[in-house]
């Protein structure tokens, strides 16, 4: 599944088709009651953030979204039957939220949030063509308005559907968007299956067998209460404690130079296949034969990358991790993702097989802090020791978050390449590079979000060049010795 910045994507031209919830349904909505339960800390902090920056009037996209084709013809009636279906069997959905003091500050947390909840059998959608031009840049320009605008958790809908019905009607993309508070990128991966398999079944008159999804609201609740009971001397903080502190209580920055020291610049993507799929099989029996496994393999080239790059010793970063913590929620939409540390020394390694093991271990010691946030680390260590506590992580900015997806054993992944299944995020100005490795059967890539500078574009080049040089010769030759720094002997 590729990645693009929505102000990148060029989606195709054609009748753009939106279906939007009834007025009825959306009175309904507007008048739910509050639930007992609150949303879980993640989407509480991403509300929070999205409503202080939405108040200063930063421009901001806090949505995630999903293009994907159909090879059918477009049937209003049976995509309105698919969609009603989808989002009354995702929970998650159903909610929207607002403050105790809808006038106070929303960074305050003794300004409440509550979580009000729809009624599902209430929620339904009618469509209607949207008047715009079918060019793909008009599509885009209305698109990016429609999602800015309309997939905020802090009203109800949150989400956007529609579609663009191509040329001749034998085939149309479906677009999709919402608020993060309610999903993720795996999360969207299932979404990409549920509509594709829901439409069939509207269309063909069939059932599906696809499983029942659990519940994102319980989820939260169990969050909750187990953020409720960390202390300082809880062994998850602690852990994170010494993670931070190793990094000298900051985190590194992208080790290239990326000409946006002055401030954010708008976001571009840049998408490299790193190793084939026949190269990727080869990557993962060195990783086994020497104590790790692909992810491992992945962090050891990283590692590798910038200490030949800028001579680093030690790498750090921060890695998303599925917190689906039970078989029910497999199916089930919400943000399943928290952020582990990913730290080990390259200094004493000569070669990427004497570090592969010591990656693995990294990630593996990692994954135990899976249901604590280094946020909520230092907020349970300041909370207890007092606000002087925290100055040793004045340091701490936007971490250099790199993500690994093996989307193999995703339902139906094998459709992304032919139905040009497209993940979608905010254009929003940026001073640093987040990275995504994916892998499929046909090969592994990274995904780059960075700033669109020449400096950048060029860096970007520089690393991703040697990642792969350093992947292919583990894949091809059974390991990579590793070079001096640039610039040193």
């Amino acid at each position: 599944m590729d990645l693009h910045q929505i102000t990148r994507w060029t989606p195709p031209p054609g009748r753009v088709v939106e279906w939007t919830v009834t007025e009825r349904a959306a009175e309904i909505a507007r008048s739910a009651p509050e639930s007992p339960f609150p949303p879980a800390t993640i989407q509480e902090r991403h509300l929070r953030r999205a409503a202080a920056a939405a108040a200063r009037g930063e421009a901001q996209s806090p949505w995630i979204g999903l293009a994907f084709d159909f090879f059918r013809p477009l049937d209003e009636q049976a995509m309105a039957r698919a969609i009603t279906e989808y989002v009354r069997r995702n929970e998650t959905l159903w909610s929207w939220f607002s403050f105790a003091d809808p006038d106070g500050d929303p960074a305050d947390f003794a300004n409440l949030m509550r979580r009000h909840v729809t009624d599902p059998d209430s929620i339904e959608f009618e469509s209607r063509t949207v008047d715009v031009p079918g060019t793909s840049e008009a599509i885009r320009d209305h698109l990016m308005h429609r999602f800015a605008t309309a997939a905020t958790a802090l009203t109800w809908p949150a989400f956007v559907f529609g579609t663009i019905e191509h040329e001749g009607g034998e085939s149309f993309t479906l677009f999709h968007a919402v608020d993060h508070a309610h999903t993720d990128l795996t999360s969207m991966a299932y979404t990409f299956t549920e509509l594709r398999t829901l439409y069939d079944c509207a269309l063909d008159g069939t059932g599906h067998d696809m499983p029942a999804a659990g519940s994102f609201v319980e989820f939260s609740r169990r969050e909750r209460a187990r953020a409720a009971e960390l202390t300082a001397e809880s062994p998850e903080v602690a852990s994170w404690m010494e993670h931070l502190r190793a990094a000298g209580g900051s985190m590194p920055v992208f080790p290239l130079d990326l000409g946006a020291a002055d401030g954010p610049r708008p976001a571009m993507n840049t998408r490299v296949i790193l190793i084939d799929g026949a190269d990727s099989e080869r990557f993962t029996d060195v990783c086994r034969a020497n104590g790790g496994n692909f992810v491992g393999g992945v962090f050891a080239a990283l590692a590798i990358t910038e200490r030949e790059l800028v001579g680093r010793d030690r790498y750090f970063a921060l890695s998303p991790l599925s917190t689906r913590d039970s078989d029910d929620m497999e199916w089930t939409q919400g943000w399943f993702i928290n952020l582990i540390p990913v730290g080990f020394a390259t200094a004493d390694a000569a070669t990427f097989t004497d570090l592969v093991a010591a990656a693995q271990d990294s990630f593996r010691s990692g994954k135990k802090l899976g249901s604590v946030s280094s946020q909520q680390a230092i907020e349970v260590v300041v909370a207890e020791r007092g606000a002087a506590a925290a100055t040793e992580f004045t340091g701490l900015s936007v971490p250099p978050i790199v993500s690994y997806m093996d989307a193999r054993s995703l339902p139906r992944s094998d459709e992304y390449v032919q139905a040009h299944a497209t993940g979608l995020v905010g254009g929003k100005d940026t001073a640093v590079a987040l990275m995504w490795v994916n892998r499929l059967d046909h090969g592994t890539w990274i995904d780059i979000s960075h700033p669109d500078t020449p400096q950048a574009r060029e860096s970007v080049e520089r690393y991703t060049r040697r990642l792969t040089e350093i992947m292919t010769a583990v894949a091809r030759d059974g390991d990579h010795r590793i070079a001096p720094a640039e610039g040193t002997l």
